[in-house]
Order: C-alpha cells, then sequence, then structure tokens
C-alpha cells in the first residue's frame, strides 16, 4: 500500500515538473494554465527576460546643490517676498553594462508650483544602449 502511493506520488511529481521543455514551448491547449503561459510582463516569461549583460564600470553622479526661491509668509499689509534656500539632492552611482545602464532608487526634487516643492523617489529602472 505505502509503496504503491509511493509510486503514484513520484509518477505525478515526474509528471508535473520532469520536463523543463513544458515551461519553454508553453501550453497552447489550456489558455488559463498560468504557469505554462505567463504573462508576457512576468519575470518567468523567457522570451521577454532582459538581458543586463556584463558590468563595464560604475559612473558617479555627484550631489548636486539646488537653489529654492521660497515665498515667506508675512502679517497683512506687509508686501509679499521670498527667501532663498539651499537643498542638496544626493549623489547615486549608475552600473554601466554591456547592454545598457542600471540606475538605481534616487532621490528628485519636483517642482509642483511657483514656490511649491516636493521630495520623490525614483524608482530603480534599466536603460538599453
Amino acid at each position: 500500500m505505502v509503496r504503491t502511493v509511493m509510486v503514484a506520488v513520484v509518477a505525478v511529481t515526474l509528471q508535473l515538473f520532469g520536463g523543463s521543455s513544458a515551461f519553454a514551448q508553453g501550453n497552447p491547449a489550456n489558455p488559463a494554465d498560468n504557469l505554462n503561459n505567463p504573462h508576457p510582463a512576468m519575470p518567468w516569461a523567457f522570451p521577454n527576460q532582459v538581458d543586463y549583460g556584463q558590468v563595464i564600470r560604475y559612473i558617479e553622479v555627484p550631489a548636486q546643490q539646488v537653489v529654492l526661491t521660497l515665498p515667506v509668509s508675512v502679517p497683512d499689509g506687509v508686501p509679499a517676498r521670498a527667501e532663498q534656500q539651499m537643498q542638496t539632492i544626493p549623489g547615486y552611482y549608475v552600473t554601466e553594462t554591456t547592454t545598457g545602464y542600471w540606475y538605481p532608487e534616487r532621490w528628485m526634487l519636483r517642482q509642483l508650483n511657483v514656490g511649491v516643492y516636493q521630495w520623490a523617489k525614483l524608482p530603480a529602472e534599466f536603460r538599453r544602449k
């Protein structure tokens, strides 16, 4: 009894995971088979994998000093005025590879309106050469 169950488990396991060609070929007969027919944006979709290449060098992007002109709150009857403020945008390193450039997560300063600024974190990205 135990041996029969063990043989059945091994047979089912081999049938499910035995051949890696099922992953590469897909399963066109069953469109709902998400494991063998992944969406093109999924990382296990073989034809759409990104080739990052080999690292060539690291390029330093130094920190940047930015002068912001900001309005100052003043009481009624006093003319409006603005002050300048220094901010530093942090530096980062870009990785150059044989096929493109890898940018890490990094901070930037967005101007939303006159005198209104907001810090924003840019996501990591890969740009092809």
